[in-house]
């Protein structure tokens, strides 16, 4: 085993977290608005995400409110 090998961690995230990471620099910073956005629900921000944008070059993600509810118990300060 090298020496570099000794310290790599196993990827953690959730698939959802890794579909953030993927997403352009614009869409990742509307999305994590939305999602940092209290007066914005769950539902909607799983709605708004689900479909595909060719011309933005969005890739949707199949979550639901308990996905995104997840995301913000974890990421978001009260």
């Amino acid at each position: 085993m090298a020496i570099a090998d000794r310290m790599t961690r196993p990827d953690t995230r959730t698939k959802f977290e890794k579909w953030l990471d993927s997403l352009s620099e614009t869409n990742r910073t509307t999305v994590t608005a939305w999602l940092t956005d209290p007066t914005v629900t769950n539902v909607a921000i799983a709605d708004w995400i689900r479909e595909d944008d060719e011309e933005d070059d969005f890739v949707g993600y199949r979550g639901d409110k308990d996905t995104i509810a997840a995301w913000r118990r974890k990421n978001v300060s009260r």
